[in-house]
């Protein structure tokens, strides 16, 4: 598609979400003939799920805990957030609207759903605890809504939330989606990107044109709450740190 038919759609998506509102405020919703008409075929995981007609679609603005696979123990609410999302789009009438950035590495379809009301799927998972929302430029439509969904189930403790999902940087063992908390203890530039060094073996890198970070300089000293995939990065580098944390969107880090 198109840049100038994406923004068309896209356009018309948020005339009809704020054509909505606020009757659907605490849905994340849209009007009821939003995006494309589609059907399940089979749940996948809490996030995934697969079409009648091929399309594999992963979800945007949740990350649902992993499944175990290959012998490996499924993570807190995994098959709960599963199940949950079954029984959302069992009923006719989904709605997909697909992404500004349409697929992923993994050739899979990047949208959000609608069921027959024009509430929005994703909304309802983080809503009840299912998953932690995550932006991820440039499909961040629904984000501010998304967090806000994900505040209430935080408050009410939650699926996800009634555990301790925040470990402490210095804590970091591996790669994979984390919610991390710890303190910036310095900033370089090097190349295209700021590093930000936190406790233990995690640094932050952001890039150097990216926008809403503000002022970098004044995050030193401070402790804040980050989240995203951490990469392993293997190194024995002594002035390199194992793991790294790529941040994309601002709204992904907060201060304490």
């Amino acid at each position: 598609m198109s840049d100038s038919k994406k923004a068309l759609r896209w356009g018309a998506f948020f005339i009809a979400w704020l054509a909505a509102m606020p009757a659907l405020a605490g849905t994340c919703g849209g009007s009821p003939d939003i995006g494309e008409p589609v059907v399940n075929r089979y749940v996948i995981d809490g996030d995934t799920l697969e079409l009648v007609d091929g399309r594999r679609v992963r979800l945007i603005g949740i990350n649902a805990p992993e499944i175990g696979r290959r012998g490996k123990a499924s993570e807190p609410y995994a098959q709960r957030a599963r199940t949950e999302l079954e029984q959302l789009v069992e009923k006719a009438g989904l709605r997909l609207l697909v992404g500004e950035d349409a697929q992923d590495d993994y050739g899979r379809t990047l949208g959000h759903l609608f069921d027959i009301q024009g509430a929005n799927i994703e909304a309802q998972l983080l809503r009840s605890g299912m998953g932690f929302a995550i932006g991820i430029p440039p499909n961040l439509a629904l984000l501010d809504c998304h967090l806000r969904q994900e505040s209430l189930a935080r408050e009410a403790e939650l699926g996800v939330w009634r555990q301790a999902p925040i470990i402490q940087a210095a804590e970091v063992r591996q790669g994979g989606f984390q919610l991390v908390r710890g303190r910036v203890l310095s900033i370089e530039r090097a190349g295209r990107y700021f590093w930000l060094e936190l406790d233990g073996s995690l640094v932050l890198r952001i890039a150097a044109d990216q926008q809403g970070f503000g002022q970098l300089d004044s995050w030193r000293g401070r402790s804040l709450e980050v989240r995203g995939w951490v990469v392993d990065r293997g190194t024995r580098r002594r002035d390199h740190k194992r793991f790294m944390l790529p941040l994309r969107e601002p709204k992904m880090a907060n201060f304490d």
